[in-house]
């Protein structure tokens, strides 16, 4: 699934990109059925939309709609906020946070390939903390459509977005050390707000 969904955040949001499951097979390796379950659970995440009879797409996202994307990611962090624990993350959250921290340090790939690998990862680390599974599934649902659109910026090699990257990752790392479930997660959620105004102006002008 993640080879699939990788290819799905690498697609311009603005754009259809048509996936087909017999073409997806030949290239994995794998019988149509693993795939149709893939292409489903991606689809309940919202990346993908089925037309019947015509086949299955990436969901296309309006530019007027991205700074609503961005609040709805920090809203459904709000409402992790207000169901979480006043005590610290949890111990595989952390570890994966610095895993990544470690992977920046001496990985030198800053493909958009690797972008994507590395938010995959902190969502991963991230998601530990959420045990309610409705609530889990839509953080992380829309934590890949915010990556949709940030992806475009490293891309198109816009300079600062791995620097910030690592600011942020650096920052969560600091807090889930030193603070509770609460602090990450509101952390988390202002530093999905913070990026809207910043890939406005990038979208306007591409």
């Amino acid at each position: 699934m993640k080879a699939i969904r990788s290819k799905i955040c690498l697609a311009n949001p603005r754009q259809a990109l048509w996936l087909k499951e017999t073409a997806l097979a030949e290239k994995y390796g794998v019988s149509r059925t693993p795939i149709r379950h893939i292409l489903q659970l991606l689809a309940n995440a919202q990346l993908l939309e089925t037309q019947t009879g015509i086949g299955t797409q990436t969901t296309v996202l309006l530019l007027d709609e991205l700074p609503k994307h961005f609040e709805i990611y920090g809203a459904i962090c709000d409402v992790a906020i207000s169901v979480a624990k006043e005590e610290r993350p949890p111990r595989e959250t952390i570890l994966g946070l610095m895993s990544v921290h470690n992977t920046l340090l001496i990985d030198e790939d800053r493909s958009p390939e690797a972008f994507i690998d590395v938010y995959g990862r902190i969502i991963d680390a991230m998601s530990q903390m959420i045990t309610d599974p409705i609530l889990c599934f839509a953080h992380q649902a829309a934590f890949w459509r915010l990556l949709r659109w940030r992806v475009q910026e490293v891309a198109a090699g816009v300079e600062g977005s791995w620097g910030l990257a690592a600011s942020n990752l650096v920052s969560a790392i600091e807090v889930a050390t030193k603070g509770t479930e609460r602090d990450l997660l509101e952390i988390s959620g202002r530093m999905g707000r913070s990026h809207i105004d910043r890939l406005i102006n990038y979208y306007k002008v591409n």
